[in-house]
């Protein structure tokens, strides 16, 4: 991301900053850049972490992700329809009662969205994904910890669920 921001060719990119506001609902404060790669392409870096440690309904989550997306336009970058590649990076801590699951999940899938144009610098952006995930833990009750991971599962998950306010550079 770094190497596109400081192109020669950076000042005709597009660069948007956004937010995942279901990430926001569910206590993981998150920011993403998008930048322009060509006419139909543009490639996003979203982090999120939930470092909070509360209780609801007797679980606990917390966790960290990186979430890059490339994605193609059907239109231009940045408005409209749009198809991605999502991929995420993660690792978790996962409480409920005295059972834990703390480990990491790397996944992969296919994504859809819509960026809805709100103005010469504001988008409003809605996106659903599936994929599969690998997670690999330390599973166990109580508080005494494997000394190595026991949990290993490749899983179908939602890899993408968002809806987002972006602000764009132009």
């Amino acid at each position: 991301m770094l190497s596109l921001l400081c192109s020669p060719k950076a000042e005709a990119q597009r660069i948007a900053l956004k937010t995942n506001t279901i990430d926001w609902v569910a206590m993981s404060p998150n920011l993403a850049m998008e930048a322009r790669l060509s006419g139909r392409l543009s490639l996003q870096l979203a982090l999120a972490a939930n470092p909070f440690s509360f209780s609801v309904f007797d679980t606990r989550l917390t966790n960290f992700r990186v979430e890059p997306e490339l994605r193609y336009w059907f239109n231009r970058p940045m408005a409209r329809h749009f198809m991605a590649l999502s991929l995420t990076a993660a690792t978790y801590n996962l409480r409920h009662a005295d059972h834990r699951l703390v480990g990491d999940a790397v996944g992969a899938g296919l994504s859809y969205g819509y960026a809805l144009v709100r103005g010469n610098h504001w988008n409003m952006e809605a996106e659903i994904g599936v994929g599969v995930a690998h997670l690999s833990a330390f599973n166990y009750h109580g508080e005494e910890r494997p000394k190595s991971k026991n949990y290993s599962h490749m899983l179908p998950v939602p890899i993408r669920l968002g809806l987002s306010f972006s602000y764009i550079f132009k």
